[in-house]
């Protein structure tokens, strides 16, 4: 055997296939744990996911050539050939899903966006799309179980393309926005707390924080710090608060002077925390906002056409008999046989 055909069949064998299965799983674990947000468009987990689409399709080619000559030849079908029919449908439907999802690696595009109540937000500078098009949330609601957990929360948003109106659709977590092939999916939620503060000549100014957020009061070298804010808050609970629905609702602030901790808060809405002399801050509400998940998956349709193929392989290969073996009398003896079985590398290696 030539050094072409050694590689071949290397390349081809069911033993290469599951190694690269097994390569896969190992990195994809230790992938999620050290990059979970990128790991999977990064090139080593395309060039294991194309080697594995290779060897599958290799695999694929040398059984179908196998199933042509010992079930076709001499213009007559051998029996059993349903299930032989079935397994490249099987096989098949994996280099299909294979397939979709080596397209996803290599064009999939996948982004995280917030949004409050009356922002817009422009689709086609966050992914490549067909058309441009921008989403403006018109509304945020969100639903409570008794236990004070969400129990479902809605994005009602407008879909605008060229400056006009095209759609108004809610989006939740069972009903992904379906837009010139993007989906935007419904993921999480989240707090901004509005506050405002005294400034130097003695108006008032209006902030909008997220948790992490500063406050620098003017005349003074005090600086607030927004911790977290807590729809119902529990003293007895400390920093483990369970419940979101805004029962008693507290902001919980820290101090800060040079750099050094004077102490932590927990303020109603619209309390006057004074802070210093002559400074003070009032926490007077919150804006929910949302945060959607927008995806495009070209590669979607060919690993759901994968999946219809391996059912419909794996039915025909369940429900199919087996066939008996020669000595059973069932299949004549064929003097060409050992030639045949050179090309069924899948199962030989």
């Amino acid at each position: 055997m030539t050094n072409i055909k050694k590689v071949y069949r290397s390349v081809s064998s069911m033993k290469t296939g599951l190694l690269l299965l097994v390569l896969i799983a190992l990195v994809s674990t230790l992938g999620s744990v050290v990059q979970p947000d990128v790991f999977f468009n990064t090139i080593v987990f395309k060039i294991l996911l194309m080697l594995l689409l290779l060897n599958m399709t290799l695999c694929t080619i040398n059984r179908l050539i196998w199933f042509k000559r010992v079930y076709f030849k001499g213009g007559h079908a051998r029996q059993g050939w349903p299930r032989q029919v079935g397994l490249l449908l099987l096989h098949a439907g994996i280099i299909l899903i294979l397939a979709g999802g080596t397209v996803y690696a290599y064009c999939g595009q996948s982004e995280q966006i917030s949004i409050t109540t009356g922002d817009t937000v422009d689709i086609s500078e966050i992914l490549k799309t067909k058309k441009p098009f921008s989403i403006l949330l018109n509304n945020f609601k969100i639903e409570f179980n008794d236990n004070g957990s969400p129990s479902q929360y809605y994005s009602n948003v407008t879909i605008l393309e060229d400056g006009q109106n095209k759609a108004t659709e809610s989006i939740n977590v069972n009903h992904p926005l379906k837009y010139n092939g993007i989906k935007a999916y419904q993921q999480s939620f989240g707090y901004m707390v509005k506050a405002k503060h005294s400034s130097a000549d003695g108006k008032e100014i209006e902030t909008l924080l997220q948790e992490g957020n500063l406050i620098e009061l003017p005349g003074t070298k005090r600086v607030v710090k927004l911790y977290r804010y807590f729809p119902n808050f529990d003293p007895s609970k400390g920093m483990n608060q369970t419940s979101m629905k805004p029962d008693n609702p507290r902001v919980i602030y820290s101090v800060y002077e040079n750099d050094k901790l004077l102490g932590v808060g927990a303020a109603r809405f619209d309390d006057k925390v004074e802070i210093d002399t002559d400074a003070y801050v009032v926490f007077t509400g919150v804006e929910p906002y949302t945060v959607l998940k927008v995806k495009s998956d070209p590669g979607l349709p060919i690993a759901l056409a994968g999946g219809l193929t391996f059912m419909i392989g794996v039915s025909m290969t369940l429900l199919s008999k087996p066939v008996k073996r020669k000595e059973d009398g069932l299949l004549e003896e064929d003097p060409d046989d050992k030639k045949l079985e050179e090309w069924d590398l899948c199962l030989d290696s």
